[in-house]
């Protein structure tokens, strides 16, 4: 059965309230859920193709350059160029390990609960840890996408250099080599690139792998920066309109270096948002040299010709542009929308750019479909490759929830509302009636105007409003998992996991 067959509703009460609306006048179909996406088909099944994913970790979609971002990517650019480039995907979670954990089984956070579990939200800064915190696990019960791959014959590796994925956390499951040895917050991705191609070159050309590879030069601390960038920045940082507070302060006095390993306050730096966005930028095109030299590699390997790839992030971040930095606070896009962009030999699509509305959690679906394999009935999430034969049936919402100590706080979303929902407040400090917030992404995609605000309403966004939030409970399908489990945090990994942003000194 298609996964999107499975899925042939998109919540039995959204449903019947949409069968109310449309008995009493035509439901505008901007308040549906989305269909399966139909722009990409198969032309030749790629049944032996090697598989690489490349997770660029904290890289929101709209800073590199092939999205229109600021930061100079040529590599990626070229990449997208050549290749698909997707203009509306996002996580399902802004942290990294409940994101990665979607991506590996095709659950959403709240199935597999993979949550940040030892860090308390202090309400401003970083969250804090837990006197002898223990964190989630992903449980050896669930079917990751390395042991799918494995099953079928596939030699597996994975690079890693975040240390939430160390392997005690349950991520190695099903890679036959896991190297979590660079999981620090200093790893250049040049190392990881190195790290990547070494396990290649060790390979038979005729053996089928699937390779997976995260690198987090756009991750807290950012990139280090020229002196001379800092001093063009100077007029900019003197006349920004309004103050960081005290977080965005301490990150720019404190945690942003120049490249001689020096404070850029040593550069008469003054703190702002143009500064830590520069610094932001700059890991981007950290990683963006290393992704060229990946590829390069990728490419003198003789399967190329029969080789997917695909580059994205496991969330964003959120540059102080709502007030508040860092990530896995939010729902909004700073920390939702991601870049994707994917190589897939023997595939046609509509055009160079994709419109359809996917998540992290439809790549092992879609994965599955691509190479022949069989889809596991649990999976939630949908292959984005178009049906054979008969279009497939079904629509949905792309959720995203997994905020760090808010497990109840959700979002969903088609191509032109976004409901979210977050009785324990909003991150940005908006002052609401009530937990919910409505953003036309049609009109508003820098989701600046709530449409539940009462100065901002209209029959329209009622309407909205009405299904969306009908739709919320059950956007998520139902699913009995295995018990959770946990692994404690030692010193060095809390140590580790200070440096990059994660709890506070």
């Amino acid at each position: 059965m298609h996964p999107a067959e499975k899925r042939g509703s998109w919540g039995p009460r959204a449903a019947a309230l949409a069968l109310l609306l449309f008995a009493c006048d035509p439901l505008d179909p901007a308040l549906l859920g989305e269909p399966h996406c139909d722009e990409i088909r198969v032309t030749r099944r790629s049944l032996g193709a090697n598989v690489v994913l490349i997770v660029n970790d904290a890289m929101r979609r709209d800073r590199a350059g092939v999205y229109g971002g600021k930061a100079r990517t040529p590599r990626l650019d070229a990449f997208g160029r050549d290749h698909l480039v997707f203009d509306r995907a996002v996580t399902q979670a802004p942290s990294t390990r409940p994101s990665i954990a979607t991506l590996f089984t095709s659950l959403h956070p709240s199935q597999h609960r993979v949550y940040l579990q030892p860090l308390e939200d202090a309400g401003t800064g970083p969250p804090r840890p837990r006197a002898g915190a223990e964190t989630d696990t992903l449980s050896e019960e669930f079917l990751t996408l390395a042991e799918l791959l494995r099953a079928a014959g596939y030699r597996t590796a994975a690079i890693v250099s975040n240390p939430w994925m160390d392997a005690r956390f349950g991520f190695a499951q099903g890679f036959e080599h896991y190297e979590d040895g660079l999981a620090r917050w200093d790893a250049p991705g040049e190392a990881v690139t190195a790290a990547a191609l070494d396990w290649l070159a060790n390979l038979r050309p005729d053996e089928r792998y699937f390779l997976y590879v995260h690198y987090i030069d756009s991750h807290r601390p950012y990139g280090r920066l020229e002196r001379d960038e800092v001093e063009r920045l100077r007029h900019s940082m003197l006349a920004a309109p309004r103050p960081l507070g005290s977080e965005g302060n301490e990150l720019v006095r404190k945690v942003l270096k120049l490249a001689d390993g020096s404070s850029v306050m040593s550069a008469a730096a003054r703190p702002s948002r143009d500064l830590i966005a520069r610094a932001y930028d700059r890991g981007v095109e950290d990683f963006d040299r290393a992704l060229g030299i990946l590829v390069d590699g990728l490419a003198a390997h003789p399967a190329w010709e029969q080789t997917a790839v695909f580059v994205t992030s496991d969330h964003g971040e959120a540059l102080f542009d709502r007030g508040y930095g860092n990530h896995g606070r939010g729902l909004f896009d700073d920390e939702a929308a991601i870049p994707l962009v994917v190589r897939l030999p023997g595939t046609a699509a509509d055009g160079p750019r994709v419109q359809c509305l996917v998540g992290l959690v439809d790549l092992l679906p879609t994965l599955c479909d691509y190479l022949g394999l069989e889809t596991p009935a649990w999976a939630a999430g949908w292959s984005f490759l178009a049906a054979a034969g008969e279009p497939a049936s079904g629509l949905r919402y792309v959720v995203t929830e997994g905020v760090t100590g808010r497990p109840r706080h959700r979002s969903i979303r088609n191509r032109h509302f976004k409901l979210m929902y977050e009785p324990g407040g909003s991150p940005d400090g908006s002052d609401r009636a009530t937990p919910f917030a409505l953003y036309d992404l049609r009109h508003d995609s820098a989701e600046r105007y709530d449409r539940r605000d009462p100065g901002r309403r209209a029959p329209e966004f009622d309407d909205a409003f009405r299904v969306f939030e009908d739709a919320l409970p059950d956007a998520v399908p139902a699913f009995t998992g295995p018990q959770p489990i946990s692994a404690p945090l030692d010193a060095q990994l809390g140590e580790r996991l200070r440096e990059l942003g994660y709890v506070d000194e």
